[in-house]
């Protein structure tokens, strides 16, 4: 329940003011404070900002102000109004877009090095290369080595971003080590890697988890647990990564 209420953008301190709320029902601020243990400013604070959300409403009687929670039916109500929400601000972002670009100077990113760290950061590399390329478009990556105990997320996110690429026309060519042959296929399934991989496997030590499109090269490696990618835009650089990855490919096995 709590990493529910988490999900529709609400702190601890928020979330223990709501439910405290739906315990006592109307309440003024001194019985939230002792029933959720803040301090008084903290309640404070929490109510004003879910009265913004749309979580909490209130009346006044005399001075005095009584605070109400939003019943819990009606949270779906505050979600589709953030949706609508978020829809507007998409579209506004997205006309802004264009213009953004004019100030753009071009010559300042042919060559760039950035780093991405954390999974969010490691996600966002794929979703660069989907807003990058385009239909008819083709890119190679040396394979991220995987293992059948790793978290399903990152499957279930390689899964997603190969069925977009179908989608999108986007060709990707993997090259994998041999011994990764059997845990590609428990992991995914010989129909997966069919339909939506084109995967060849090679008993040659080449690099791993190295990704090359247009002129940028994607590094990815984990650091006590942690995916950190360094992206680097260099034509020299992707063409040589290029370069060698075509000439394993030629040796390398379905």
């Amino acid at each position: 329940m709590i990493e529910e209420l988490k999900l529709l953008g609400l702190t601890d301190g928020e979330i223990k003011v709501y439910l405290a709320l739906l315990k006592l029902g109307p309440a003024t601020n001194s019985p939230i404070a002792r029933n959720t243990g803040l301090q008084s400013s903290t309640v404070y604070y929490c109510l004003n900002s879910l009265i913004e959300k749309g979580f909490v409403s209130y009346i006044k009687k005399g001075d005095r102000k009584h605070f109400s929670p939003l019943n819990p039916e009606d949270i779906l109500d505050v979600l589709s109004r953030k949706e609508s929400e978020l829809q507007q601000q998409k579209q506004r972002i997205k006309k802004a877009i264009p213009q953004l670009k004019q100030h753009q100077n071009v010559t300042q990113i042919r060559n760039t090095a950035e780093v991405y760290e954390g999974f969010q950061g490691f996600q966002a590399t794929f979703t660069e290369i989907l807003r990058t390329l385009k239909r008819g478009d083709k890119y190679e990556a040396f394979v991220i080595e995987q293992a059948l105990d790793e978290p399903k997320r990152l499957k279930l996110l390689f899964m997603r971003h190969n069925k977009m690429l179908k989608e999108k026309g986007i060709k990707l060519r993997l090259l994998a080590p041999e011994r990764m042959r059997s845990v590609f296929e428990k992991l995914y399934g010989k129909h997966f890697l069919k339909t939506y991989q084109n995967v060849r496997y090679t008993k040659e030590k080449t690099p791993v988890g190295i990704t090359v499109y247009k002129d940028t090269v994607v590094t990815n490696i984990e650091e006590n647990g942690r995916p950190i990618s360094f992206k680097l835009t260099n034509n020299k650089l992707a063409d040589s990564y290029r370069e060698y990855f075509n000439a394993v490919w030629e040796r390398a096995k379905p």
